[in-house]
């Protein structure tokens, strides 16, 4: 794991890669490195994880200097890939996975990404040919942002170094704001920052002769589903999940894992432990209140059955206080929720000790852990007869009926609420609580149709949500992973998201992934025996964190301080009786009972809050101000 920066076609850029470099030491403290000349510059902070010796540092060259690269990331195939170049002719100069992405580049040109199994990011700059190419991994577990003026290119791993160059301006997008009001997210290419964009997942750059060119170099692709035997299903992921875990830990340094009451990150310490020859270390996270907040019974069963190293990490609204700028600093704009919170603080603690991490990321949205599934498997069995869809309809669990009503009645809605997807300032409320100005150049800009645009037009519901899934929610989910675990110098690692268990999972039907329509049945089938019996019994949480328990009472005044002061960054974007009303509501509404519609509101003020921390610390921290126009 590692930053990476650069530029191209600008003059004289060595002083602005320096500091472009120095803001993202954090994402690699063990080594700095740059390179410039034909008018290109590239820029590299590293956090030694395989090869920790000076051979792994980059930018790194091929054999004869025709080549360099700066990469982030890891290549988990990279053992059988370098077998072959080296059968091939090719000779090594370090164990860096990373080096094999040049010498396949010799050998395929640009036609060796879908052989990549491996989360990266990475610039490589042919000096024979002249071109410059910058490339995601498949789901975009690595970030990438780009800045495009004529005849011109700047890249990196964060946007705050971008924004350290002179020469790049920014604000507010008004496309990025409408797609994060609406959903808590932004999609594709677009950031909250104007003029600034990301390399999509899955995407090829090239730039060449002052213009670029972008093309894709995989898409989710849904093969006809075998009909199997259930078990047989299981026992093909867990084989496929074996060999995806072992891939993954692949390093020269120590390695810890989190550890909820769930069963992803359950599976991936199991099967993870199963292969180490030492106790591994895991991590969860709690919070003071305890209850339904409180996942540490489960953790602890399973720790104790993998024998791991275990650390609990407490949390409490203080926390918050504390690090909320921080945090929103670190993603360089807000994102998907109030998670990052609990992960920023679990994250701190393991990186004392640690410099990577396993997650459970992708478990859920692979194979079929969320009720809204169960809507998309109630259409379908309908189709098939009454009876089937009856069925289905009375083996729902009462803790899933809030979510499928909520979720149901957005498909019937259709518009906005129609991609399975919380929508957090519904179409209507824009208008009202925008100022004039503000809403005028936002009300161009059509959330749902740059979600149609990255869904390819697949009518398929299944397919359909899997997509929803994979092109927009998941890489969400990632940008804030990578952003909160490096910020403290921590590689996370997400095993359920190796190539061949997303292609496994494209290959089944949902029939077989709500198996007796039980949420994710197939992992939870596969790891029989293997999990403490207690994570069988209990419901779905997603390590929830009680925000609206402390917006409501702890940090009831930090909370109106921050929104209604006269003096706040939103009086910029919102009317100030809108953002009155929105506490006002969240405080005493009926609303706060009924825990679908009360997420809805908590997520509301937590983007309000978010927006307020980063338009404030941008201008704070980098001397940025932050407008729209």
């Amino acid at each position: 794991m590692c930053g990476i920066c650069g530029f191209a076609g600008y003059s004289q850029p060595e002083d602005s890669l320096r500091e472009m470099i120095q803001r993202l030491r954090h994402r690699g403290p063990d080594h700095t490195g740059s390179w410039t000349g034909d008018g290109i510059a590239l820029g590299h902070t590293r956090l030694a994880i395989v090869d920790l010796s000076p051979a792994g540092n980059q930018p790194m060259m091929n054999e004869d200097r025709s080549l360099l690269l700066a990469a982030n990331g890891e290549i988990y195939n990279s053992r059988e890939l370098r077998r072959e170049l080296e059968a091939a002719g090719h000779c090594f100069a370090s164990r860096s996975d990373n080096e094999v992405l040049l010498h396949l580049y010799e050998e395929e040109a640009e036609g060796f990404l879908p052989r990549i199994n491996g989360m990266f990011a990475f610039a490589l700059w042919d000096r024979r040919r002249k071109r410059l190419l910058l490339a995601r991994d498949r789901l975009g577990i690595k970030p990438l942002y780009i800045h495009e003026s004529p005849g011109k290119l700047a890249f990196a791993s964060e946007i705050k170094a971008l924004l350290s160059c002179r020469q790049i301006s920014t604000g507010i997008d008004p496309e990025g704001l409408a797609q994060y009001l609406t959903y808590e997210n932004t999609f594709g290419r677009t950031t909250l920052h104007r003029k600034i964009g990301m390399v999509e997942p899955g995407q090829l750059l090239i730039w060449e002769n002052g213009t670029l060119k972008k093309s894709d170099y995989w898409q989710p692709v849904f093969p006809k589903c075998a009909d199997v035997d259930f078990r047989d299903t299981c026992n093909r992921y867990r084989s496929v999940a074996e060999r995806a875990v072992k891939r993954h830990l692949m390093s020269d340094v120590g390695f810890a894992a989190y550890l909820s009451s769930g069963f992803d990150s359950s599976t991936v310490c199991t099967l993870a432990s199963r292969q180490m020859d030492h106790p591994l270390s895991t991590y969860t996270g709690t919070f003071h209140m305890g209850g339904w907040y409180d996942e540490t019974e489960g953790a602890n069963a399973v720790s104790a059955r993998i024998g791991s190293h275990h650390h609990v990490v407490e949390m409490g609204p203080e926390d918050l206080v504390r690090h909320m700028d921080d945090i929103i600093f670190a993603l360089d704009g807000p994102r998907m929720g109030m998670g990052s919170f609990s992960q920023y603080v679990v994250a701190r603690e393991a990186a004392r000790t640690h410099k990577v991490i396993l997650t459970g990321h992708g478990g859920d949205e692979l194979f079929a852990g969320y009720p809204v599934f169960k809507i998309v498997h109630m259409c379908e069995q309908r189709k098939k007869g009454g009876q089937k869809a009856l069925g289905a309809l009375l083996n729902v669990r009462m803790t899933e009926w809030p979510h499928l009503i909520y979720f149901l009645r957005g498909n019937l809605r259709g518009g906005r609420s129609a991609y399975a997807l919380p929508v957090i300032f519904p179409e209507g409320m824009l208008k009202e609580s925008l100022k004039t100005d503000v809403y005028d150049l936002v009300k161009n800009f059509r959330p749902e149709a740059a979600m149609d645009n990255l869904l390819g037009g697949d009518a398929d519901p299944y397919r359909r949500l899997m997509r929803v899934y994979l092109r927009t929610y998941l890489p969400g989910l990632f940008v804030v992973e990578d952003k909160i675990s490096m910020a403290h110098s921590l590689e996370s690692r997400t095993p359920l998201c190796d190539n061949e268990l997303v292609e496994e999972a494209l290959s089944i039907s949902l029939d077989q992934k709500l198996h007796d329509n039980l949420l994710k049945a197939i992992p939870k089938g596969a790891m029989q025996g293997e999990l403490p019996g207690i994570l069988y019994c209990q419901p779905k949480r997603g390590f929830p964190t009680p925000l609206s328990h402390w917006l409501r009472n702890a940090l009831r005044g930090w909370m109106q301080e921050r929104l209604l002061d006269g003096a706040s960054p939103l009086s910029s974007l919102f009317r100030p009786r809108f953002l009155e009303r929105v506490v006002k509501d969240y405080l005493v509404s009926h609303r706060r009972h009924i825990r679908p519609l009360d997420e809805i509101q908590t997520h509301r003020v937590w983007a309000l809050l978010s927006l307020e921390a980063w338009i404030r610390t941008t201008r704070d921290r980098l001397g940025v101000r932050l407008a729209m126009s």
